[in-house]
């Protein structure tokens, strides 16, 4: 069951007060939210319930909050690195390069076109001009 909207103030971590008024871990992980989003969303969702109990009672529940705020909630796996984005921005820069390239071709393709269309039509008009002349 997904749960509703959060009643924490936005950044806050939602500590176990939450879980309707039980100390069970699944009972809280249906009704924690955080930031519009499920706190607890990896496939570790009860160490990270317990590990969040266990800062709250030894640190204070705004430490605890602090310091769940910094740590992932998504798996490692889907978590993007640097290397991760550098790698990306150098295939959008190739993809770039290769779109400008595309770019001057057309251009260069449209004033080829453009010329021959324009010398087509000229040399037309002249054998137009010609055979009217002739004829008239």
């Amino acid at each position: 069951m997904l749960p509703g909207p959060s009643t924490s103030p936005p950044g806050s971590w939602p500590g176990p007060e939450s879980a309707k008024g039980t100390d069970s871990v699944d009972d809280s992980l249906d009704t924690l939210v955080w930031s519009g989003r499920l706190a607890f969303k990896s496939a570790a969702e009860p160490e990270r319930h317990a590990l969040y109990s266990r800062l709250e009672k030894v640190l204070g529940p705004e430490h605890a909050d602090t310091l769940m705020t910094y740590l992932p909630s998504d798996p490692c796996d889907q978590v993007a690195t640097k290397g991760d984005i550098a790698r990306l921005e150098a295939r959008f820069d190739r993809l770039e390069a290769r779109i400008d390239s595309l770019q001057i071709t057309i251009l260069d393709q449209q004033k080829f076109y453009t010329r021959n269309t324009v010398g087509s039509m000229a040399a037309l008009t002249a054998v137009f001009s010609l055979v009217v002349a002739f004829l008239g």
